[in-house]
């Protein structure tokens, strides 16, 4: 499946071409309507809001950005370590690629609020200097990848035929896999240029294996008993 590392780069590349045309519009625009400083301090404000956002939800927008491609890389890992055939259903792709994208939109509601909590709780008296030591900057680390693993995991649970309340709680039950490979997913973020499109599909493909053994191990623990 080496192949599949390529399709990010194109992808990537095809992104920048894009966000160049598109800032090139954009300070056209800002010259038009505007002048001097106010022109200079709308284009700063643009930037400043760029990377705010950017870095709140950079992860998942290239999650779901990527939803369709990592839809059927998650399908592809699958059949080639357990030898499962999923013949090819545009209805049940669409589905998956659905599902991945709005399950991607509440986690990150959901990490904002968790963000929102941790921001709240530094005002209370011992527990807030703790949290402003670094404790909540692991915290919410650790949250993010929690939810990045999620993503990542309810491909295999999609196909498993869970509803998205039966994966939220076969995740929860098992949140060392989640946040293990979200770790990885969001270490793999910071790797310059490449680091956010390759980083899904080595989570992608970590995470798929991981669930197989989970659900293979609980199997034969099942099989004992």
């Amino acid at each position: 499946m080496t192949w599949t590392l390529f399709v990010p780069v194109l992808l990537f590349i095809a992104m920048s071409i894009a966000g160049f045309f598109s800032l090139g519009e954009l300070a056209t625009m800002l010259s038009n309507e505007f002048v001097g400083i106010e022109a200079s301090l709308l284009a700063l404000l643009f930037r400043i809001l760029f990377f705010i956002v950017l870095g709140l939800w950079g992860g998942y927008v290239v999650v779901i950005v990527m939803s369709p491609f990592l839809a059927f890389v998650s399908e592809k890992t699958e059949k080639i370590l357990s030898n499962r055939d999923y013949p090819f259903d545009f209805q049940q792709f669409l589905k998956d690629v659905i599902r991945g994208i709005l399950l991607a939109f509440r986690n990150s509601i959901m990490e904002i609020v968790v963000g929102i909590v941790l921001f709240f709780c530094t005002f209370i008296p011992v527990a807030g200097p703790i949290l402003s030591l670094g404790i909540g900057s692991i915290l919410l680390f650790l949250v993010s990848a929690y939810f990045y693993g999620f993503s990542f995991i309810d491909y295999s649970n999609e196909r498993r035929k869970f509803t998205v309340k039966q994966s939220v709680n076969w995740v929860k039950s098992r949140k060392g896999t989640a946040c293990g490979h979200g770790c990885l997913f969001a270490l793999l973020l910071y790797v310059p240029i490449i680091g956010p499109f390759l980083s899904a599909i080595v989570a992608i493909v970590s995470t798929v294996a991981a669930t197989i053994d989970v659900v293979e191990q609980e199997s034969v623990l099942e099989t004992l008993t």
